[in-house]
């Protein structure tokens, strides 16, 4: 299986075509048969920072087939919150448990936040424009 865990700067990027980048890569994912696991804080973190009027994009790519929402159970929230021990970034560790656990590279314009609490995480930079 192959696929990319996105971040929430990714998911609003593809989710409200901010980026040429961010509509051929879900026009890739979608033609490829790729699965694009979401972290539930992630997608809490896109709902929090997307303008009112584009959260019906948003919701519309949230029921995309490719997307698949990555629930934060208890014993995610255990390892993830073993990941954040150090940072106190819950999101980022819960996009990096997901990422590890999954063994998929994560798609995000932010990585610092997460190579702090994975360095060796496989990162797909989104364009800076």
């Amino acid at each position: 299986m192959t696929g990319c865990v996105l971040a929430a700067d990714a998911v609003v990027d593809i989710a409200i075509s901010r980026s040429v980048f961010g509509q051929a890569f879900l026009v890739a994912a979608v033609e490829t048969g790729m699965v694009l696991p979401v972290p539930t804080a992630a997608v809490l973190e896109a709902w929090a920072t997307i303008r009112p009027e584009e959260r019906v994009l948003l919701e519309l790519f949230l029921d995309t087939p490719q997307v698949v929402v990555a629930e934060l159970d208890g014993a995610t929230a255990q390892r993830a919150g073993v990941r954040a021990h150090q940072s106190r970034d819950i999101a980022a560790a819960h996009i990096a448990d997901v990422a590890l656990e999954r063994e998929l590279p994560v798609l995000t314009g932010r990585p610092e936040a997460l190579r702090a609490i994975a360095p060796h995480l496989v990162i797909e930079r989104l364009p800076e424009f």
